[in-house]
């Protein structure tokens, strides 16, 4: 795989998550970052001092963040971090490669102690690069990732459109 492509994935898979997550649940997961988490993941999305004391507008601020300096990634790695050390506790030897199976086994209790959000934006980590999480965002629906919308083109009107040739050629007229 190019990393590249792998780390465009990645992102737009964290922008279609993120955008289904709620300010409640997105401005919980950054409360429940361990103060070692805190300082990094204040400096990702720049957030300014006592951010995390303002539950009212930290979501805001973490997705407005996000997109500024261009941080979703580093934002949905650091808000998972607690889950995904879970992950790697539990599964010991199995946690550089788990498999569909192992990754089942410990989704409930994960789920019951960090939030479905924060294993969402777990599974999303390693969505590029192993094949059980590959499997969990392609099988469970919990985990699939939402489609992203389609923007449409925009239909033309046709007398504005001939209004628009119309002023364009009596200005190169009057240039003239």
């Amino acid at each position: 795989m190019n990393l590249a492509r792998d780390q465009i994935i990645v992102e737009r898979r964290y922008i279609a998550v993120f955008a289904t997550i709620s300010d409640q649940s997105l401005g919980a997961l950054a409360q429940a970052l361990p103060e070692a988490l805190r300082d990094p993941f204040a400096r990702a999305v720049g957030l300014r001092r006592g951010a995390f004391d303002e539950a009212d507008t930290l979501a805001a601020n973490v997705r407005t963040g996000m997109v500024a300096r261009k941080a979703i990634i580093d934002a949905g790695v650091l808000l998972s971090e607690p889950c995904t050390e879970y992950f790697v506790d539990t599964l010991g030897d199995a946690s550089d490669d788990p498999s569909f199976e192992d990754l089942q086994a410990v989704i409930p209790a994960a789920i019951d102690k960090f939030t479905l959000d924060a294993v969402r934006l777990m599974a999303v980590q390693y969505s590029a690069a192993l094949g059980g999480f590959r499997r969990l965002v392609t099988e469970d629906d919990r985990f699939k990732i939402p489609a992203g919308e389609v923007a449409m083109p925009v239909q033309a009107n046709a007398a504005e459109q001939a209004a628009k040739r119309a002023a364009r050629r009596e200005r190169r007229q009057q240039k003239r």
